[in-house]
């Protein structure tokens, strides 16, 4: 996580478990469904979750709705796997 992410800044790390999301039942599309009424809202979401035997209550202040990572090409780098998937001659 980068250091100036919302989930850093709530103290969140690699590995903690969300059990609950506005004290209802962690479930995908409910932290989907979360996420997209922040952006909208001013208030942060509470999350419930899991860190090894500790259960703790994080507010996390995040309002850019969903996002998914991609990858882009450097165009300042040769497009290797342009040749990896080439056909063969």
């Amino acid at each position: 996580m980068r250091g100036n992410s919302p989930a850093f800044k709530a103290g969140l790390s690699p590995g903690t478990q969300i059990i609950a999301v506005n004290d209802v039942a962690f479930d995908p599309d409910r932290l989907k469904e979360v996420i997209r009424a922040a952006q909208h809202s001013t208030a942060a979401m509470s999350l419930i979750v899991r860190e090894g035997d500790r259960f703790r209550t994080v507010e996390l202040d995040y309002h850019g709705g969903l996002r998914y990572p991609h990858l882009e090409r450097d165009p300042d780098r040769p497009a290797l796997l342009d040749a990896i998937l080439a056909p063969k001659k």
